[in-house]
Parts: structure tokens; sequence; C-alpha cells
């Protein structure tokens, strides 16, 4: 079994209003979302017939972008969950992948330093 990773970047805005901190404030993210899927590249396992391939880039991200950035991108987090953190967004982003692709990985940087990591 093989891994490929695609990287994705949005802008979303979010506040944390009960927490006792400086995200208590609406504040806006840069965020890099790194989507790692699995698969097999012979033909007896690879259901899309393309023996070197786990899975097309353009797969991943047609349904990451319909799926995911589309409802993120340029948006107030705090409309998608009631506690926007970066690991909150992780569950949910993992919960929709799993719906399409084996999932390895999904890794959500909140700034150039900072991330959360669902990992299989």
């Amino acid at each position: 079994m093989l891994t490929v990773t695609k990287i994705f970047e949005f802008e979303a805005a979010h506040c944390l209003p009960e927490y006792n901190g400086k995200c208590k404030n609406l504040h806006g993210h840069s965020y890099k979302l790194e989507v790692e899927v699995s698969g097999y590249v012979d033909e007896k396992h690879n259901k899309d017939k393309y023996p070197t391939m786990v899975v097309d880039f353009g797969k991943i991200k047609h349904i990451v972008s319909f799926k995911i950035l589309d409802y993120y991108d340029h948006a107030d987090l705090n409309k998608h969950f009631n506690f926007p953190t970066a690991e909150a967004m992780v569950q949910e982003m993992v919960v929709t992948l799993q719906e399409y692709f084996i999932v390895e990985r999904v890794r959500l940087w909140e700034t150039s330093t900072s991330y959360a990591e669902w990992r299989k």
C-alpha cells in the first residue's frame, strides 16, 4: 500500500467566546490542510484500474474542494462548529473524507507553527 498527500490553503475566521485567552476575540487564520490517503497500485486491488496510481490528485482536489473548502474558505467557522478549534475541524474533515478515501492522515495548520493532526 502507498500513500499520497495533497495540500490545500484557505482563509477563515473564528472566535472562542468561552475561552480565557487571545482566541476569545474574533480573528482570522490562513489555514493549510494536508490530506493523506492510501491505496494500492496493483490491478488486483486498485478499483480505479490505474496500476501505477493510488488516486488521481484531481479527485482528491475535487472532493476536498466540494466537501470541505466550499464550506470553510472565507467563512465564519463559528457558524459551523460550537467550539471551532483546529482539533474539532480535523475530526469533522476526517469523517467527511472517509466516505471517499482510505484516510491515513489529516493535518490542519492554524498558523505556520501550530497544527492539529489525525492519524489512522
